[in-house]
């Protein structure tokens, strides 16, 4: 029987589909001058996103839920450190802090005298965002495809990865999810759920 996800860990979903994004925007920064010809294939796109280094970026997130009359807006910073440390640091409004190290994700606040912590093995879904979106940051298409069905298209100058949930536990929470790039960086991503609910992500880089 599946577990359901807390409210809490839900939150940790953006972090996980962000770990993809934060290394689109660095490797086709180092190939400006295919960038200009070439259209990007799957396989082009993963051997570039296989070459990982330390990496942060800005980002503002707008959800729109339906039980709400207006979006919800984030501030903070994405960050990746090799190999299997993804964190969101949330500035604004609240500061928070989601880490996952390995099959552990740490949810905290500055001020709580105790973190939250989870096993990724405990929920299915979660270890399904885990493993499928830490996949491209090694190369690993064959195993983003256990998860996800890709579909990529238009150019290095604009292009834009659609990702579909292929299991069931993934399949009832997300419908869909956007990945769009221009050329040397991601500029945003749209999360659209089952329950009609969407974030929309917006990247920039950090000095």
């Amino acid at each position: 029987m599946n577990r359901e996800i807390p409210t809490k860990s839900r939150s940790i979903i953006p972090l996980l589909l962000l770990s993809l994004l934060l290394w689109s925007g660095q490797v086709l920064a180092e190939d400006s001058a295919e960038s200009q010809v070439a259209a990007p294939t799957l396989e082009t796109l993963f051997l570039h996103l296989a070459r990982q280094e330390n990496t942060q970026v800005g980002f503002v997130e707008t959800k729109s839920l339906s039980v709400l009359s207006q979006p919800i807006k984030q501030e903070g910073i994405l960050e990746f450190r090799p190999p299997n440390t993804l964190a969101k640091h949330v500035a604004k409004p609240v500061e928070e802090h989601y880490i996952i190290e390995n099959t552990i994700v740490t949810v905290s606040k500055p001020g709580e005298s105790a973190s939250l912590q989870l096993k990724l093995s405990d929920y299915p879904a979660l270890e399904a965002f885990a493993e499928g979106l830490r996949a491209p940051l090694s190369g690993n298409l064959e195993t983003l495809r256990r998860y996800w069905k890709p579909s990529l298209g238009g150019s290095w100058r604009h292009w834009l990865l659609a990702l579909v949930p292929v299991q069931p536990e993934l399949a009832s929470l997300i419908r869909s999810i956007r990945l769009e790039g221009e050329s040397d960086h991601l500029i945003r991503m749209t999360l659209e759920e089952t329950n009609g609910d969407q974030s929309i992500l917006d990247f920039m880089r950090t000095p």
